[in-house]
């Protein structure tokens, strides 16, 4: 039996679902054919879980909006082996890797950037403070997910989440955890995820209903890896090692730090630059070879 794909976006206003799914196909395919020379197997079903919605009475409308995917695709250099990336990489991280190190030890450990992201998220992360502090808001947007994983509960599923979605998807997962037939989540890939903020953590046992929990784990129905993949610029996961954060489940499953160069031009945090990177094409993505 092949997996399903199960996706669900990060904060802010999206595109049209059908249109944004599409896009995601796109860049995960665009990421197997450059690093593996491969696509998604077609027996492989996509779904997305879109919540933009229930905050957005429109979806976003771009002025010039794109009949493909990522037309930024062709504007990035075709790189045909691995280890340029990695060079890159190195040059990328080598300048930062100390301020990035000293910036998670303060938050981990002084929580300041918790304490000034509590204003930040009420005034320009709205959706996300909503999603902390106001209940129906919650419920609202864990229905996608919910919906799709339950369905296809008797599937393997690999699922993808990107930002605000990752957190969303800690939840739901641990919500269906306690059923008596959960879904089975073979592979669970978190993108630019603030799932190591204090600030985030500290709402989590509430909202998982784990009021008592001494420390955060894996949820039980994620089977066989999650995979945490983050960009060392990219100031939404500032905190980019879960491994230490998050204990294992009973299927002995705790995060797998993955770190990379989003190259998305200009935005560190963009989801198709996470999509397309090497880590869809070496973990556990069902493909043809072109």
């Amino acid at each position: 039996m092949y997996p399903i794909i199960i996706a669900i976006h990060g904060r802010g206003n999206k595109i049209p679902t059908t249109t944004l799914s599409a896009h995601w196909q796109q860049a995960l395919n665009y990421g197997l054919q450059r690093y593996s020379q491969s696509r998604l197997h077609p027996q492989i079903d996509f779904k997305m879980a879109y919540y933009a919605d229930h905050y957005y009475q429109q979806p976003l409308v771009l002025s010039a909006a794109p009949t493909t995917a990522i037309p930024q695709i062709h504007a990035i250099k075709h790189l045909l082996v691995d280890n340029l990336t990695h060079h890159n990489h190195q040059l990328t991280t080598s300048t930062s890797h100390w301020t990035t190190g000293v910036a998670e030890w303060i938050e981990d450990k002084l929580s300041v950037f918790s304490f000034i992201s509590k204003p930040f998220l009420k005034s320009l992360l709205p959706d996300i403070h909503h999603y902390f502090h106001d209940s129906k808001y919650q419920k609202a947007v864990e229905q996608p997910l919910i919906k799709l994983l339950n369905q296809y509960q008797h599937r393997p599923i690999i699922l993808l989440s990107h930002s605000m979605g990752t957190v969303i998807a800690y939840n739901v997962l641990h919500q269906l955890s306690r059923q008596t037939t959960p879904p089975q989540i073979s592979t669970w890939f978190t993108f630019g995820s603030p799932l190591g903020l204090t600030s985030v953590k500290g709402f989590l046992p509430q909202i998982t209903q784990q009021p008592s929990v001494k420390k955060l784990a894996t949820p039980d129905c994620v089977t066989e890896q999650w995979i945490n993949v983050s960009d060392k610029r990219d100031i939404v996961c500032i905190d980019h090692d879960l491994s230490d954060d998050y204990l294992a489940n009973r299927h002995q499953i705790k995060p797998q730090d993955c770190y990379i160069t989003n190259e998305y031009p200009g935005n560190a945090h963009k989801s198709y630059g996470y999509l397309w990177s090497h880590v869809i094409a070496k973990y556990g993505i069902p493909k043809v070879t072109l």
